[in-house]
């Protein structure tokens, strides 16, 4: 009797030390529940075809969400889902694709 319950016990202890690692993990994922939204700032976006077309290339960056053009400011506002690992360099090639250039491009304070 001793022996099943020093046995249940060890066992009880032993997957507690398993679970711990991972809960905390998935504690972290769950707290990063907003979307996270980059600014970048577009030299020569100045008409609706030219809006058209860097949405085109943005739409196809991974994690992305919704696309907002200001064109009267050179701007596109990206949303990203939350926790998705944001590539500058994915960003800076589709603008670069569609005719035009990234002059800036401003991360969520998560990402810097």
């Amino acid at each position: 009797m001793k022996t099943l319950s020093f046995k249940t016990i060890s066992l009880a202890f032993l997957l507690s030390l398993l679970i711990s690692p991972w809960s905390g993990n998935f504690t972290l994922q769950a707290t990063e529940t907003q979307d996270q939204q980059v600014i970048v700032n577009i030299d020569g976006l100045s008409c609706p075809f030219c809006a058209y077309g860097v949405e085109k290339k943005l739409k196809i960056l991974a994690g992305l969400k919704d696309i907002e053009i200001k064109m009267n400011e050179g701007q596109v506002l990206l949303t990203f889902e939350a926790g998705v690992t944001i590539d500058v360099e994915a960003i800076k090639e589709a603008v670069e694709d569609s005719g035009f250039t990234a002059r800036e491009i401003i991360l969520p304070k998560s990402q810097t």
